[in-house]
Formats: C-alpha cells, sequence, structure tokens
C-alpha cells in the first residue's frame, strides 16, 4: 500500500476540490479556490525527497523510473529560445552569473554557456546524482543539490520544467529570491495544464507522481505575483504537432495512457516567460 497524506491547495490553501484525472493509481485534483490541478493526496515528503534523489517511484525501477538521458537537441533549442528572449543581456556584453535550477545532465547550462559574454559564471544544481555526475562528465559545473538560501548570488535564474516536480512553489521561490541580485531575473518554462477544461485535452501521459502540480498562466502569475516578481515577456508554444501526433499513436500500442487527438487541436502550451524581481 503507498503511503500518502491529504494536502491543501499548493497554491491557495482551499481544501475544497473535485477529481481530475487518474493515473499509476494516483489522482489529480482539480482546487474549486484557484483552479490549480495538483496530486491528492500525494507521497509523503521523504518519498518525494527519495524519488527525486535516485529517479525511480516506488519500490523497484519497474513502477516509475525518470532517470532519463542526456538529449544534445535540447542545447540547440534551448541556445535559440534564450538568445531571442534574452538578447538584450547578449548585447549588452557584460559578464553575467547564471544559476539552471533543477538543471538535470546540463543541457540548458550548455546552451547558456555557448552564448554568455565572455567571463561570464554559468552553472547549476541538480539533486539526482546520475544526472549531476552527466553533467560534470562534460565539464559543466552542476553540483548535486537543492536549491539553498545560502547559495552564492547571480544575476539569472532558470527553471525549465522544474514547477511540476515542486510540492510547494511558494517556498522555492522564495529561496530563489534569496539568491538573485537586485533586480535579478529569471525564466520559468512549465506546461499550461490547469488551463484545459478536461483531462482529454491533454494529449499525453501526466507522469504521476512525479509530477504534483500542474498550473496555468493565472496560477503562475498568482506564485510570481507574491514572490514579487513580475512578468517581463512570455511565449506560448504548442506542442501538439504531427511530429507529436506519431509519437502519440505509437505509445498508445505499447499500452502507455496517451489521447490519441487531431494536431493542431489542443489548447495545451508550454509557457516560457521572463520575470524580473519588483523593485
Amino acid at each position: 500500500m503507498k503511503a500518502v497524506e491529504q494536502v491543501p491547495c499548493p497554491c491557495c490553501g482551499s481544501d475544497d476540490f473535485s477529481p481530475w484525472a487518474e493515473e499509476l493509481g494516483f489522482f489529480a485534483v482539480r482546487c474549486h479556490g484557484c483552479a490549480l490541478i495538483y496530486v491528492n493526496p500525494r507521497p509523503l515528503t521523504a518519498q518525494i525527497d527519495s524519488a527525486v534523489r535516485t529517479g525511480v517511484h516506488g519500490e523497484d525501477a519497474t513502477y516509475l523510473d525518470v532517470r532519463t538521458r542526456r538529449v544534445g537537441a535540447k542545447i540547440d533549442l534551448y541556445r535559440t529560445v534564450f538568445d531571442k528572449m534574452f538578447v538584450d543581456v547578449w548585447r549588452g556584453g557584460k559578464p553575467i552569473s547564471w544559476l539552471d535550477i533543477g538543471a538535470g545532465n546540463g543541457e540548458i547550462v550548455e546552451a547558456i554557456s555557448a552564448i554568455a559574454p565572455a567571463g561570464s559564471q554559468i552553472g547549476g544544481v541538480e539533486p539526482m546524482e546520475a544526472k549531476a555526475s552527466r553533467a560534470r562528465a562534460r565539464g559543466l559545473k552542476v553540483a548535486t543539490s537543492y536549491l539553498a538560501p545560502d547559495h552564492s548570488k547571480v544575476d539569472f535564474v532558470s527553471i525549465v520544467d522544474v514547477f511540476s516536480h515542486v510540492p510547494e512553489f511558494h517556498d522555492f521561490l522564495a529561496t530563489v529570491r534569496s539568491v538573485l541580485n537586485p533586480h535579478g531575473e529569471l525564466f520559468l518554462e512549465t506546461g499550461n495544464l490547469a488551463d484545459l477544461d478536461q483531462r482529454g485535452d491533454f494529449p499525453g501521459e501526466l507522469g504521476l507522481p512525479d509530477h504534483l502540480v500542474f498550473a496555468g498562466e493565472k496560477q503562475i502569475g498568482m506564485y510570481l505575483s507574491r514572490a514579487g516578481f513580475e512578468i517581463a515577456a512570455i511565449q506560448r508554444v504548442r506542442v501538439d504537432d504531427t511530429i507529436y501526433f506519431a509519437k502519440s499513436i505509437v505509445k498508445r500500442m505499447l499500452g502507455r495512457p496517451y489521447t490519441i487527438r487531431l494536431p493542431y487541436t489542443s489548447k495545451y502550451r508550454q509557457i516560457r516567460l521572463r520575470a524580473r524581481l519588483v523593485a
């Protein structure tokens, strides 16, 4: 039997919710107060920490294994993303300090290192040893750790596909703010699952219980505003193209819980935003 606990909404604290989806024996619910979607009941804190550090949820690797390999294509993708969204920073030509949180195998650190001005300090933190060690093997400065308040101050922080893994994002953003220099900025990317009406509108796996919380634009705005950030730029990226459609069919044939939808019909988007500390 899974060890789980009932929790209030991680965004607004409400205990009023309704079922939204089920996957691998876990339930995602929608908050009636702010419309956030979150796992409830969720694994105990100690279990979440163990899974984050090892990459394995459950008693064996057949339950849910997220020890993913390095994806080289991500380096070129995010080099383009950051090159455009932070063009003013690169044109300024001044050395910067940048920390990627949840750095994984180091793809984001590698992408930013390729475009940052000479003399910049680019690094990351990643609590999963298997991933952090792969990044270090490529000569990247990625420490095996969570973000801590006593981390040295930096100018920029990136948080890419990390939001859904964090049980309490309010506390997380408070720590992010504590390590940013005055007028510091962050880049955040996550999906807008909470903007969807029903589970069938999302053409993929939810990844429960590795993913614990799902927001939309409204909820992300609430989190950032409370932490003292203002959004400077936002991009909304469609993912349900023909390639995704073909992959969904293959994964469904392999028994994975993928919803087959026609390409270019889902309201799901990846949200990429740049936010800065309010003076």
